[in-house]
């Protein structure tokens, strides 16, 4: 049995943290692979061989046994399934060390088992991934009897019609720059992973900034109801806000590549206040907008406000963004924004001049909102409003 280093020493380090003794690790072939002395790192333990050669069950080296490589101390052998995998030794005195013998070993197996159970967790998990990475990327018309088999032997069944839902942290980005941030990170992640354990014939598929949970066919009602409960839980446990896209497919598709790429789609267009979850169905520009390269919106940008300061056009956008929201009622942007109608007018008049368009004509609005969409994006900002809700037009 392989016990990786990392494991040993981690377990050396809290049953010595424990009891305040020096313990070392030894593995099956007599080394010593974690101690609570570096320096005795990797030499031959002579008494742990012998434990291992002749099955003992317990070896006190005396003052008169001790060499460079092997000190005054207990050693236990290790059982897994009752087979020695290694040994304890606590070094010290024996009236001191004696007592916590059979202690140690027996925390020592528990923790061995409990990281074994946990290696093999990840390792299932891990195949698991992989069959779901391959589902998702394959055409449904390369689906074999072979594959099908191989996902059902895993306890995955594709032949299953089912529902994507794409979930993502509101700030992942910002949480994944710090170890702390990264620690919360994985407990929204393991949450997750468990409520939608409990669904019946649901999977879970975790990419690198996203979740992707594949659930049983089922209503767009019952799919809005499993985000918000998502949303509540890590909200309240957490107070973190998750975003979610959710594919198109009202009864359900074996297809998973498409209707993963659909909540992929409605995911990364989840990006307005108070409204966290979206459906594929419910996309319009949106689906166009985002397909546009980033180096693009920023050429628009300087075409149209040529010669504009980067102060400036914050001030602008502020403009541009208080009108649309108010579906071109000026006397409620200009309330919003603190300032006088006139004003509100007079700052509409001069945006026209730089730009030779006009956000009160219908037949022109079009250039600003995309310019707004582009300046939010380049800044990683979120507009406050869906833009295929709203129809500009000239009011008072």
């Amino acid at each position: 049995m392989y016990i990786s280093q990392e494991t040993a020493q981690t377990i050396v380090e809290e049953i010595g943290g424990e009891i305040h003794e020096r313990i070392n690790f030894i593995d099956s072939r007599g080394y010593i692979i974690a101690s609570t002395d570096e320096t005795r790192i990797g030499d031959l333990h002579e008494g742990a061989k012998r434990i291992i050669r002749e099955s003992l069950e317990e070896l006190y080296i005396t003052a008169e046994m001790e060499n460079a490589s092997t000190k005054k101390g207990v050693n236990l052998p290790i059982r897994i399934n009752h087979e020695i995998v290694g040994v304890i030794g606590i070094t010290g005195e024996r009236e001191q060390v004696v007592r916590y013998g059979n202690i140690v070993r027996r925390m020592t197996e528990i923790m061995l088992e409990d990281s074994m159970t946990k290696d093999e967790r990840r390792y299932d998990r891990r195949v698991r991934y992989r069959y779901l990475e391959e589902w998702i990327e394959m055409p449904q018309r390369a689906y074999n009897q072979n594959f099908v088999e191989r996902g059902k032997r895993l306890g995955i069944d594709i032949t299953r019609p089912r529902r994507a839902l794409m979930v993502e942290v509101e700030r992942y980005h910002e949480l994944s720059l710090s170890l702390e941030g990264q620690r919360r990170l994985e407990n929204i992640e393991s949450s997750v992973r468990h409520l939608i354990s409990v669904l019946p014939e649901a999977l879970y598929l975790r990419e690198p900034e996203r979740q992707i949970c594949l659930i049983a066919a089922c209503s767009d009602e019952k799919m809005r109801e499993l985000a918000e409960r998502l949303s509540a839980m890590i909200r309240q446990k957490y107070g973190e806000v998750l975003l979610f896209g959710i594919d198109g497919e009202a009864e359900g598709s074996q297809d998973a590549g498409k209707i993963c790429r659909e909540a992929k789609r409605a995911l990364e267009c989840c990006k307005y206040p108070d409204e966290i979850c979206l459906f594929y169905n419910e996309l319009n520009v949106e689906i166009l907008l985002n397909d546009i390269k980033d180096e693009t919106m920023e050429e628009y940008l300087q075409k149209l406000f040529s010669g504009v300061s980067e102060e400036e056009l914050k001030i602008d956008m502020e403009l541009i963004e208080g009108y649309f929201r108010y579906e071109g009622s000026v006397t409620q942007a200009a309330e919003q924004m603190f300032i006088h109608k006139n004003t509100f007018q007079y700052r509409l008049k001069k945006l026209k001049e730089v730009t030779g368009k006009d956000i009160r004509l219908p037949s022109e609005a079009a250039v600003y909102m995309m310019a707004l969409y582009c300046y939010k994006k380049r800044n990683g900002e979120h507009l406050s409003f869906r833009m295929d809700r709203i129809v500009p037009c000239n009011k008072n």
